[in-house]
Formats: structure tokens, sequence, C-alpha cells
């Protein structure tokens, strides 16, 4: 009675702790997914995005029919996202309105919001790391749009920059990840095809 107390109190942190000291009592796996669910949400209330969606996908993969669950994906997706752009946490955002559209199959509205999601993660990638950032934002929009001509352009530019800084530091494998990356996003990239050509010349 105490954490339900707490949560129309709005202590939202003290509510979830009770309930995590809950759950953290019984085995994994034999959680109701009511009390689950009430966790994740908690979390999301209390501003832990990011604990909040793990929480839901890992329920989604448990139990992707049923419908608490997936209201709960779907309501987490959708404050995170839009806390996250508020925020100006755009690969956030991008995995939030990811898991939305994994609840709701809402097409327009999360094409709309990954699109300019993703194009903040790519516009601000200035290092290895926040390249890295772009292509995980583009991959998810091209999840939810496979036939985005944008997100495929933005997923050639990133293994195209990814592959040349592998070889800029001599890491050859990466290289060749990034180089066979592109190749199976556009088979005829003459730039991938050069840069394999250059990695075997190497003898790497």
């Amino acid at each position: 009675m105490k954490a339900y107390r707490l949560e129309e109190e709005g202590r939202y942190e003290e509510a979830l702790a009770i309930w995590k000291g809950i759950e953290a009592k019984r085995r994994f796996g034999s959680e109701p997914r009511g009390r689950a669910v009430r966790c994740a949400r908690l979390a999301a209330r209390a501003g832990r995005f990011d604990e909040a969606l793990e929480r839901m996908e890992n329920l989604f993969a448990r139990y992707p029919n049923d419908p608490a669950v997936l209201k709960g994906l779907e309501s987490v997706g959708l404050r995170g996202a839009r806390q996250a752009q508020a925020e100006g946490k755009w690969l956030l955002a991008c995995r939030m309105w990811a898991a939305f559209h994994r609840a709701t199959g809402d097409d327009a509205k999360c094409i709309r919001n990954l699109a300019e999601c993703a194009r903040y993660v790519a516009q601000s990638a200035d290092s290895v790391e926040k390249m890295q950032d772009a292509l995980t934002a583009w991959t998810l929009f091209k999840e939810v749009d496979p036939y985005s001509q944008e997100a495929k352009k933005g997923l050639e530019w990133c293994y195209l920059s990814l592959a040349r800084a592998s070889e800029r530091s001599s890491d050859f494998d990466g290289a060749r990840k990034h180089w066979n990356a592109l190749l199976a996003l556009s088979p005829d990239d003459q730039r991938a095809l050069d840069g394999l050509r250059r990695i075997t010349l190497a003898g790497a």
C-alpha cells in the first residue's frame, strides 16, 4: 500500500525503490507481468527512460502479444521520445520512437520523428564514436522505413566514414567490416570495392 500512496503523491523514485525491492525477492522469470510493467512505467515517470525502455523491451521479447506489455511499451516509448527530444538527446529519442513503433505500428508518426531525430544525430557526428551513434540512428530509421532513400544514404555515409577512419588507424579488420556492410547495402559501390582492394594489396 505504501508504494501506491507514494505513486499517488508523485514520489516515483521512492515508489520504484519499493517495487524493485519486491521484485528482487522473486526468482527471475517468475515476476507477474503487471508488476513488471508498473516498474517500467515508474522508471519512466522518475525520468529513468533508459531503464524503463530496457525493462519494457525485455517484457516485449517474452510477451509480444500481451496487451498490457504493448500498452506499456507504447507509453514508455512515447513519453521517453518526447522527453528526449525536449532535452536534445536525439539518439535516445530514436530508440524510443523505434520502441513506440514496435508497440503501435504507427508508421507515419514514427517515420516523421525518426527522420528528424536521426538527422540531428548525424549533424553532430564529428568523431568515430558519434559516427557510430549516427549509424545506430539511421539503422533504427531504416528498420521502421525499409524503403527510405534518406536512411539508405545516411547508412552509406556512416559506413564510408567509419571504413576510412578504420583504414587511417590501420584497423583493417574494422575497415573490411564497414566496406562489406556498405557493399551489402549498395552492391556496386565503387568506393567500397576500391577500399577492399586497397586492404588486399596491403596484405591486411
